[in-house]
């Protein structure tokens, strides 16, 4: 089931704003990395021939703390898993979202609404 959880609603939400209030609007990046020299190494991830490099945004380790809050409490995990099973996560048109089915590798359909019979066209000429 897709959660429906306004983010701005949630605990998190405010604690985010609590935070950035606090410590991160009169933060620069120059500064986060002049006080800590590991912070590429932290706030990177290396899958092979990818690197998603976040360090350079202004956040800290308290900052993705409160951003993972804010997944929990949305039911992020549960939103994927309804996005990704093909559930009719589209409230406006009332229809899933396939545009993941473009990157299925996994020899298994993406099915929406169940499986459905495929309408073959005829060849005119014969």
């Amino acid at each position: 089931m897709f959660p429906q959880i306004s983010p701005i609603q949630t605990e998190a939400w405010k604690d985010l704003q609590d935070h950035y209030d606090r410590e991160m609007r009169k933060t620069s990046l120059k500064e986060l990395f002049l006080s800590d020299p590991d912070r590429f190494t932290k706030f990177s991830v290396d899958a092979g021939d990818l690197l998603f490099d976040y360090s350079k945004n202004i956040l800290k380790e308290s900052t993705l703390a409160l951003l993972l809050k804010l997944a929990t409490e949305t039911r992020l995990r549960e939103a994927i898993d309804a996005m990704f099973s093909g559930e009719k996560i589209n409230r406006t048109e009332n229809r899933s979202v396939l545009h993941t089915a473009l990157r299925n590798f996994s020899g298994k359909p993406v099915l929406s609404d169940g499986p459905h019979e495929c309408i073959q066209q005829k060849n005119p000429q014969g």
